[in-house]
């Protein structure tokens, strides 16, 4: 049977019977999205069954109240009474309302993440219930498979365990990083937290089953990073021809996008793990008579070595 007045729901708000209440409330949570405009009315008595916490559905009481909020357009209160309604509030619910307040659940939590990550002086500390949402969007995010909205959303928050967890549980993780490099280069504006992206990116290539070095370079030019470029130059070198051949890659790679400045600093970083020439030539020198103790006139004169092109010794510095 259809009703056309909550009136004689919400009086029921008023008996001193728990269980009257509950049952009204129950019917309240139902009818609230058509009729809010008489429930708001007795939004002060649904206010005090919510404080009340001896009340066994305290919770479902924050929960209508905060859809009465809601279609009042007082979206702040509709979500201090999200928080309070605990699990009752189902992220996984497709309505409007939910959609809300979880975009400003997000927003919320953005500000507060953003500020504690920058030492903001005047930050509080983030409500449990509030990351308690957000950590259970995330789930939705991840459960559904969608991967580029948890890291969109996960880069927006600076939670960097979400990001992680969105590119590793992707059905295409090389995708997922590309996508990942471009939305962190393309779209945060902040040097320090860009970096910790960047960052995390490095050791998500580097964990692959085959780690991918040419895009690690490419993470640590931007990361200014030249000793970490001249460690993974090092590595391949001294590997199979394919290593090999993917240094020369590199190396390319770094001739086109870095600067001279970096160029050179990883040049100094490889000179001090690889062979000084100098040296080398000092130890594969032939000995001569004159090197063992002999005298210059003991050596015939057919023997003597002719002229020969001196060539300049090559130094650390002429590298």
């Amino acid at each position: 049977m259809n009703i056309t007045s909550a009136a004689g729901i919400i009086s029921l708000l008023e008996e001193p019977r728990p269980e009257l209440k509950v049952y009204a409330l129950k019917k309240l949570d139902n009818i609230v999205d058509e009729f809010w405009p008489e429930i708001s009315e007795a939004i002060e008595k649904i206010e005090i069954l919510h404080e009340d916490k001896v009340f066994q559905q305290h919770q479902l009481a924050a929960l209508v109240a905060s859809k009465v909020y809601y279609h009042l357009g007082a979206f702040e209160d509709s979500v201090t009474y999200a928080l309070g309604a605990g699990d009752l509030f189902d992220v996984n619910a497709r309505s409007e309302y939910v959609e809300t307040i979880l975009a400003k659940c997000i927003d919320y939590y953005t500000q507060q993440r953003v500020a504690l990550a920058e030492n903001s002086p005047d930050i509080k500390p983030i409500d449990s219930r509030l990351e308690a949402i957000v950590d259970r969007m995330f789930k939705r995010c991840l459960d559904d498979g969608q991967y580029r909205q948890a890291l969109g959303l996960a880069l927006e928050t600076r939670r960097m365990d979400v990001f992680e967890q969105a590119v590793s549980r992707s059905d295409d993780v090389i995708g997922m990083l590309t996508y990942a490099f471009q939305v962190a280069m393309s779209l945060i504006q902040n040097r320090g937290f860009r970096n910790t992206v960047l960052r995390s990116l490095v050791g998500l290539y580097r964990g692959l089953e085959t780690p991918d070095y040419v895009n690690m370079c490419q993470c640590l030019i931007f990361l200014e990073d030249p000793l970490s470029v001249a460690q993974i130059l090092d590595k391949l070198v001294l590997g199979q021809e394919d290593s090999q051949l993917m240094a020369y890659q590199i190396a390319f790679d770094l001739y086109e996008s870095a600067t001279q400045q970096f160029l050179e600093r990883v040049l100094v970083a490889l000179r001090m793990t690889a062979p000084i020439p100098s040296l080398l030539e000092e130890k594969l020198k032939p000995k001569t008579p004159a090197a063992e103790g002999k005298p210059d006139a003991e050596t015939p004169a057919e023997a003597s070595p002719q002229p020969k092109e001196v060539k300049e010794e090559k130094s650390l510095e002429s590298l």
